[in-house]
């Protein structure tokens, strides 16, 4: 099992998630998807593991800055180059030669580059819609990136902005994944709170669709053990 680095998530999921197994990571704006699969990747460096952030969205410095907000999180600073690296991924670098397309071979580059990483994250599939000819045409690119990803690396995360609660953007993201975490807000007291959710995780038992607080301070990221109601 490769822990999330979230302990009682862990708990919830029978010690983490399975082994080669990709994870959608869902949610709306400011809900806590980056850091999530920031602090996702942070466990596995500090257990020697070599892990990747692939950006479509924030560039490094961007990327540092978030880490810098959180305490535990600066930690990510320190493995920088060694057993962690931000590899940007631009969009008119993908579309340069093949137009209109999801292109599988920019992340297979990336995946060569990195031949023995453990754990990758992917920021976020939404931006790869745009090269879709149709949704059809998406859903085939997305199936053969998640089975270069199963084969490739221990975990990994894809995350997609979702509106309206959905857990996916309605491209079948949900249906190609082996999990699904997502997270969101609820107004609770008229202050809201973020909270996750696990929608699908293959090759485990877990309680579906339970809403615990995902609470982001400035020290750390942590998932109450409190039920939202």
């Amino acid at each position: 099992m490769i822990k999330t680095g979230l302990p009682y998530l862990d708990k919830l999921l029978g010690g983490g998630f399975p082994d080669n197994t990709v994870i959608l990571v869902s949610g709306g704006p400011g809900t806590g998807k980056t850091l999530f699969g920031l602090n996702f990747l942070l466990e596995g460096s500090l257990k020697g593991e070599k892990c990747c952030y692939v950006t479509l969205m924030e560039n490094k410095g961007e990327l540092m800055r978030a880490c810098g907000g959180i305490e535990s999180l600066k930690k990510l600073e320190n493995h920088i180059d060694k057993n962690f690296v931000i590899q940007e991924l631009k969009l008119a670098e993908q579309n340069s030669h093949k137009e209109g397309k999801v292109d599988l071979e920019q992340f297979t580059k990336i995946f060569n580059h990195y031949p023995k990483i453990e754990r990758v994250v992917i920021d976020n599939v939404n931006k790869l819609l745009i090269y879709a000819k149709n949704e059809k045409d998406y859903r085939i690119k997305l199936s053969e990136l998640v089975t270069e990803l199963k084969k490739r690396f221990t975990c990994s995360l894809i995350l997609c902005e979702t509106s309206d609660e959905k857990i996916d953007s309605g491209n079948g993201e949900a249906y190609e994944c082996d999990g699904i975490i997502h997270l969101s807000f609820i107004e609770l007291e008229e202050k809201p709170k973020r909270t996750l959710e696990v929608h699908k995780l293959r090759y485990s038992s877990f309680e579906p669709k339970i809403p615990h607080e995902f609470i982001i301070k400035n020290k750390e990221l942590k998932l109450s053990e409190t039920v939202v109601i």
